[in-house]
């Protein structure tokens, strides 16, 4: 009798630990999942929830970066075991009633595994620092959002007044930092100024600048500053990248949600990171001094589509 219920037992447990290894070995030769695009969901949130690029799922999904998602759509999501980048290859992942606790049990594998570190701290939402003058409307409108969607973000109502300096919630704002197209500038400054002045007072990064105008392979103006003057963001957007670039000194390049960018460069101190997301009016550092006058001074050049344009004409505000 004892011998028999031995036997039994073993069997059980090699039969347990069986089940156990073709789970794993399952789990292990999965590739990807399925992901089943929410309300209000982008490419960019939901490659920073599984901890991949926005061009990983493209090419998983055979779309575009610019490419539409609509709310309901299945989209194959590559795995990245070991921390490592995915190819792109995937395998297919039976869609059923299941697949979203399949989803939360592989994000859960992911980050236990030390996977989607960037996934868990990145941010839910951008501050927007209100500014003199804004309206309920024109916060939204500027951050493409409807009012209805600002004030469920923020437990607004329609009696709520605005406090210049006061710390809105909108939605996180869509740049790939990590796969930006910065501008292609020469790589040293040119130094190179015109007689042309600009209009002093029109929004400036520094305040009552004489804006005097660079000339030679990339355009902008050059802003005489006070010493240590904060730098200050004339657009709202996205900080793409900060540090020295190209014999441009610091510089920080700001990306707007309508596909200009700023770069402010020549700057003494940087106060902002890759990723933050900037008003107007928002501190991005603090003057530097141009290495042959010895006078306090920033540069500022703005693009749209890799092309330079004239810095006066560029959206502010």
């Amino acid at each position: 009798m004892g011998s028999c219920m031995f036997n039994a037992t073993k069997k059980t447990s090699v039969f347990l630990l069986s089940l156990m290894l073709q789970v794993f070995c399952a789990a292990a030769a999965q590739t990807s999942v399925t992901h089943i695009v929410a309300k209000d969901e982008t490419l960019y949130a939901i490659g920073r929830k599984y901890g991949v690029s926005v061009r990983q799922i493209c090419e998983a999904n055979s779309i575009s970066q610019n490419s539409i998602i609509k709310v309901g759509q299945r989209l194959s999501i590559p795995l990245a075991p070991d921390g490592a980048k995915s190819s792109g290859a995937v395998s297919s992942v039976p869609a059923d009633s299941a697949s979203s606790s399949k989803e939360s049990t592989a994000a859960a594998k992911m980050e236990s595994a030390g996977t989607s570190a960037k996934a868990s701290s990145s941010r839910e939402y951008d501050i927007y620092t209100v500014q003199n003058g804004d309206t309920l409307y024109h916060i939204a409108s500027v951050n493409g959002i409807s009012v209805a969607k600002l004030k469920s973000l923020n437990a607004l109502s329609d009696e709520s007044r605005l406090l210049v300096g006061q710390k809105l919630k909108i939605p996180v704002t869509i740049v790939d930092t990590d796969n930006a197209e910065l501008p292609d500038l020469p790589s040293n400054d040119p130094r190179s100024y015109a007689s042309k002045k600009g209009d002093s007072s029109l929004a400036w990064p520094v305040q009552h600048p004489v804006v005097t105008y660079t000339t030679g392979k990339v355009s902008g103006v050059h802003l005489s500053a006070g010493k240590d003057e904060d730098v200050k963001s004339i657009r709202a957007g996205t900080v793409m990248y900060t540090g020295n670039y190209r014999g441009y000194g610091q510089v920080v390049f700001v990306q707007s949600k309508t596909g200009y960018i700023y770069a402010y460069s020549g700057l003494g101190s940087i106060k902002v990171k890759k990723g933050d997301y900037v008003v107007f009016g928002d501190t991005l550092g603090t003057a530097g001094t141009d290495s042959i006058k010895g006078t306090p001074q920033i540069s500022l050049m703005v693009f749209l589509k890799s092309n330079p344009i004239d810095p006066a004409k560029a959206p502010r505000g």
